[in-house]
């Protein structure tokens, strides 16, 4: 699967890199805000987590050649167990985007890429930590003028969650602790979806 997520981040790349003397180039800036949905954690004890589904925001800022496109992404949301409102978890993304746009008529088109960078997750109950994350999105745009465009998009984030802290945890197997926040290379899987503004100069 990370090989997937290579190939189409380097085709993207190797596109921008042969038309980087064509007319049609510049940067575009978004804004975005959205409902996410999260896939269940697993501890190492064994203990599902459900997290609750919830809202996100961000922002992306690309460089565009042709119809090829590339940048950075920043998106955040706040999530809570859904057994204990108490226990909340941040996750913020931090990716390098890479993306091809693809024309239905002279107003709206589509596009697809892959992304690939680190999710923060800082819970309330234990240090914060950086993990691998990757995916892929897809979405429809559509021209505006005036340099705007209006989108929505889906994108599909996977989080590999490996951490070795014991803030809450206890590994005698003599004891009855549930370890709510140690894993072992679980993946969090999250979808996005996003509705949002961009402009391009």
């Amino acid at each position: 699967m990370k090989n997937i997520f290579c190939l189409i981040t380097s085709i993207g790349l190797l596109s921008s890199a042969q038309f980087a003397q064509a007319a049609d180039t510049g940067f575009g800036v978004s804004i975005f805000g959205g409902h996410s949905i999260n896939h269940d954690l697993t501890t190492s004890k064994d203990l599902t987590i459900d997290l609750e589904d919830n809202s996100h925001f961000g922002i992306s800022v690309d460089r565009l050649v042709n119809r090829t496109r590339y940048g950075m992404y920043y998106s955040f949301n706040e999530t809570e167990f859904a057994d204990n409102a108490i226990a909340k978890v941040d996750m913020e993304y931090l990716l390098f985007q890479s993306a091809i746009e693809l024309p239905i008529n002279d107003s709206l088109s589509s596009y697809v890429g892959a992304q690939i960078g680190v999710n923060r997750i800082t819970p309330n109950f234990a240090e914060a930590d950086e993990f691998f994350a990757s995916g892929l999105f897809t979405g429809i745009d559509y021209h505006i003028g005036a340099g705007f465009h209006a989108f929505t998009e889906l994108r599909w984030m996977a989080t590999i969650v490996k951490n070795t802290s014991q803030a809450v945890c206890d590994d005698d197997p003599n004891t009855q602790d549930n370890c709510i926040w140690h894993f072992d290379g679980d993946v969090l899987s999250q979808f996005q979806f996003s509705a949002g503004l961009n402009y391009r100069f």
